[in-house]
């Protein structure tokens, strides 16, 4: 996020955390708790214990750019509960790090993300929210601190750049995408990186780049070569509403359910949408991508004939917004490499050279179902970190790690040359 109101806030995190205002952990019922609350934390014992572990942790990388892959399978339960039994300390140093910093950040109480979750949660799907229930078990916190750390991203600025380019604008003819993900790296979040590594019971396997705790999906690829990125951005306020499914989850839902590009352009579109954001969504096996302007009303989408920047053969790309001047700066880059895009560009030129995705950093070879993810260096609460666009990109094989092979498709003849909208989402 490239939003000063942060560093006016630094000191100010640090001595509310050194004052130890944190976030209520398992053990009392936090403010407005019940009965209910009790019973149901009850049953959670319950179906805990009964609960085997799937799963393992493993670490890549090394020092300063070590990150943890967690790999689940099984039952939403299961996978959160595994994924709270692995990384219990992570969980809950990520949920006081970033519920204490954006409560401060927007000057509003805790109270106020419960509030938030309250407008989204008949939105959210039952198998999303058996998982959080798992992962509150798991790590032995209060679900409602699972519950406020998943509501934050809605109430939040992504400022982030991403671009997909293909065929004639690569050196390869494969999929090239980038997610550079731009947010408050003095709120710590960078402290707890994560490759989540999912094998659902019953749905396609995909990986998401977050942290432990997070089970929702910022930046993400799938099984089936679908790769989504995210920008926030700004339509204005009237078209923005906390009633309806909060985007981590929107974007998850395409991980997890689309075989296609056209599969995924339906689930967005579809979608009871909350804010206003870009989307980037490519499929490796065309291959192709499409870029969204979405809010709750709408929903555009883009492929490289409409897009409203620029226009770049076989290229979709946003930075910092819609109408923000990095598209600009994001057009030369690509324009002068074109025809020679692959990994290495999608590093070094636009994400280092543009000093772009401060908190993480990622670039796929959709096609090949391969991936090189960065993080911001580690830092004590209200402090930033060295920024991923200059760190380490580290190499992972999501193909390896998820146990599929690449496929191949036919190119679709549909959406060339035209933007497609729906406005009839309220």
């Amino acid at each position: 996020m490239r939003n000063s109101r942060w560093l006016a806030l630094f000191s100010v995190l640090w001595l509310l955390w050194a004052s130890g205002c944190q976030p209520d952990e398992k053990g009392s019922v936090p403010s407005g708790g019940s009965a209910q609350a009790e019973s149901s934390e009850q049953a959670g014992s319950t179906l805990a214990s009964q609960t085997q572990v799937r799963g393992r942790l493993e670490t890549i990388g090394e020092g300063e750019d070590a990150i943890d892959v967690i790999y689940l399978e099984g039952s939403p339960y299961q996978m959160g509960y595994t994924h709270g039994k692995l990384t219990a300390e992570k969980v809950r140093k990520f949920y006081s790090n970033i519920i204490l910093a954006m409560c401060v950040a927007m000057k509003v109480p805790v109270q106020a993300l419960d509030e938030a979750w309250q407008a989204m949660e008949p939105f959210v799907a039952a198998d999303l929210k058996e998982e959080m229930r798992g992962l509150a078990d798991g790590a032995d916190v209060e679900l409602k601190m699972v519950q406020r750390a998943h509501a934050i991203p809605d109430l939040s600025e992504f400022h982030c750049t991403f671009f997909a380019s293909w065929g004639k604008a690569t050196s390869n003819s494969h999929l090239i995408q980038i997610r550079a993900l731009d947010y408050a790296t003095a709120a710590g979040i960078q402290n707890c990186p994560a490759i989540i590594v999912y094998k659902p019971d019953g749905k396609i396997p995909f990986v998401t780049v977050g942290w432990a705790g997070f089970i929702g999906c910022v930046t993400g690829i799938s099984g089936k070569s679908i790769a989504v990125s995210e920008i926030g951005t700004n339509v204005g306020d009237e078209k923005e509403t906390l009633e309806g499914e909060p985007f981590p989850f929107l974007l998850r839902r395409v991980l997890s359910d689309a075989l296609t590009l056209d599969d995924a352009v339906r689930i967005i579109q579809d979608a009871k949408r909350t804010s206003s954001y870009l989307y980037c969504v490519g499929d490796g096996k065309i291959p192709s991508a499409r870029a969204f302007l979405t809010c709750k009303d709408w929903a555009y989408v883009f492929d490289p004939k409409s897009l409203p920047n620029r226009k770049l053969d076989d290229t979709v790309y946003f930075s910092m917004g819609h109408n923000s001047p990095w598209n600009e700066k994001l057009y030369d880059v690509l324009k002068s490499k074109m025809g020679q895009i692959d990994e290495k560009v999608a590093m070094e030129d636009v994400m280092r050279g543009l000093g772009t995705g401060d908190l993480h950093a990622v670039a796929w070879d959709v096609t090949h179902l391969k991936m090189w993810v960065a993080n911001c260096t580690s830092a004590p609460l209200g402090t930033t970190g060295k920024p991923a666009y200059g760190e380490t990109f580290v190499p992972f094989d999501v193909a390896k790690a998820l146990g599929v092979v690449p496929e191949q498709a036919t190119p679709p003849a549909a959406m060339e040359g035209e933007a497609q909208t729906q406005t009839d989402k309220k």
